[in-house]
């Protein structure tokens, strides 16, 4: 497909190049749909293996930016930044401050905050250069954190799919498989581990895995090649995205798919599959929107206790999705799909009202 094919597939408004160079910067800005709002999406670091993977992971992701704000009842769009280059080797300040002159030049209609392969010190060279910044990273009230918030809102909708699947809603004595134990799949071993579940832990880390071990011995380790056949009641994908595919739908032995990570289907045809083995996924966009809650509607700072307290609408939301599915007997990622999409419309309609006439001279 062309790139303008790409686009019209996933509904997108805009895609924006940017080459810098001096610092030899290469990167991406997907902007999906700004109807409810500016386009909010993190800025990933990655060395794709070539331009056209860049530009999908792009694409794919921003689009779940724009459902998951809908979802979540937020003001935002949808947008993501990636980054083509090795987070190891080609960081710098004048790198960084490039980007940021990219963002500030879209005037904000695109405001970001750290992903994966960045931080916070890379987004604050960014901020050098433009105030379109997410505030619940550049300055949260009382520094909070975005991981942990992720995991809280994961747990919820956890609770609400066992609710669904088991009748109760509790992760009590659960076997829950996470796979990636970084900062969101760690934070939420400590809460699976505090509510009483089992945990299978996996990573290609390998001190990464010890690390939580060692603060929850009862967790078992598993070889990351050896964890979509474990036998389990839920399987967290907390690390990259696309890990079930066509291979890996085969081996599964669980009840319930809900994770912190993004894209973690390789195609819709794969979360049909799974709907009709009697599998329940949740949807990534829905379970993972978490760190939106850290940001008020009009992206002001909140606390992080308030910001935890607001992870917990996930339940709520989750609920909405797993009803609207059973109505329909459709599987959960379209009726997520649908409630986003139905929002975005009423609201669009209501903004054909004009409140800034422009200057006429009269």
């Amino acid at each position: 497909m062309s790139v303008f094919e790409l686009m019209e597939k996933h509904g997108h408004e805009g895609l924006v190049f940017c080459n810098d160079q001096t610092t030899r910067l290469c990167a991406i800005i997907a902007i999906h749909d700004t109807t409810l709002g500016p386009a909010l999406g993190g800025t990933r670091m990655w060395n794709y293996t070539d331009e056209v993977e860049a530009i999908k992971d792009a694409l794919r992701l921003s689009r779940s930016m724009t459902y998951q704000a809908a979802v979540a009842d937020c003001d935002t769009g949808g947008g993501k930044a990636v980054l083509w280059g090795d987070p190891l080797k080609d960081k710098s300040e004048a790198y960084f401050r490039a980007f940021g002159r990219f963002i500030e030049g879209l005037n904000g209609r695109f405001v970001t905050y750290a992903d994966l392969g960045t931080d916070e010190r890379d987004l604050c060279y960014i901020r050098r250069e433009t105030a379109h910044v997410a505030p619940f990273v550049a300055e949260s009230a009382g520094g909070g954190d975005g991981a942990k918030v992720t995991a809280q809102g994961v747990l919820w909708g956890m609770r609400a799919c066992c609710k669904m699947v088991f009748g109760v809603s509790s992760v009590k004595d659960r076997r829950v498989v996470i796979q990636g134990v970084g900062d969101v799949g760690t934070h939420l071993a400590r809460l699976l581990a505090e509510e009483g579940a089992k945990l299978i832990i996996s990573d290609i880390v390998y001190d990464a895995m010890k690390r939580v071990q060692d603060e929850i011995p009862d967790a078992e380790i598993k070889r990351p090649d050896r964890i979509f056949d474990c036998d389990c009641d839920i399987f967290s994908p907390c690390a990259l995205g696309g890990v079930i595919n066509q291979e890996t739908f085969e081996k599964l032995r669980c009840r319930i798919i809900a994770g912190g990570a993004y894209d973690v289907l390789e195609s819709d045809h794969i979360g049909d599959l799974l709907f009709e083995k009697g599998i329940l996924y949740a949807p990534d966009f829905v379970i993972s929107a978490g760190e939106l809650f850290q940001s008020a509607d009009r992206m002001r700072p909140v606390a992080p206790e308030a910001s935890l307290e607001r992870a917990e609408e996930i339940y709520d939301a989750m609920v909405r999705v797993l009803e609207r599915a059973g109505r329909e007997n459709i599987p959960p990622y379209r009726a997520a799909r649908k409630i986003a999409i139905e929002r975005i419309e009423n609201v669009g309609r209501v903004r054909t009202i004009l409140t800034h006439p422009p200057e006429i001279g009269l």
